[in-house]
């Protein structure tokens, strides 16, 4: 990858990528200063009928901190990739990976509790903005298979 120009479409995934990370870390913060203050966890997502019961909150906290080591690998892969111009496949790729097993973990954990049923649209949307995360992936372990 170092050797070529990346793909347009490569760096249209990747910007996307940085841009949804660095929302997606603000949503973060305001969750944690939301805790602090109140007590409570918010989530970008609807909870489900009757509220996240007590027990989801160390299911939630340790989303987090999940997310947040996927946010902090990608923008800095993004940024390695955008404004310095060198590209890191392995920080990619892990940053990626991590991002994917969260949105996972969220899925499997979130469909049980009755939120997505209730609230569809929300987490329909969730679900689409991560979409592009999937073809990236693949054109990451194809750059790497490639060297």
């Amino acid at each position: 990858m170092n050797e070529t120009k990346p793909s347009r479409t490569f760096y249209l995934l990747t910007s996307y990528y940085g841009l949804l990370q660095s929302f997606h870390l603000l949503l973060l913060a305001r969750a944690g200063w939301y805790l602090i203050q109140n007590r409570t966890m918010p989530f970008p997502a609807p909870p489900p009928p009757g509220g996240w019961p007590g027990s989801a909150l160390p299911y939630l906290l340790g989303m987090g901190l999940v997310d947040l080591l996927a946010i902090s690998l990608g923008l800095v892969y993004v940024y390695c990739f955008t404004i310095r111009k060198e590209v890191n496949l392995t920080v990619g790729l892990i940053s990626l990976t991590a991002a994917l097993s969260s949105g996972i973990v969220y899925l499997v954990g979130t469909i049980p509790s009755g939120a997505w049923g209730a609230n569809p649209l929300a987490y329909l949307a969730v679900l689409l903005l991560f979409s592009p995360v999937l073809p990236l992936y693949y054109l990451i372990i194809q750059q790497i298979e490639k060297k």
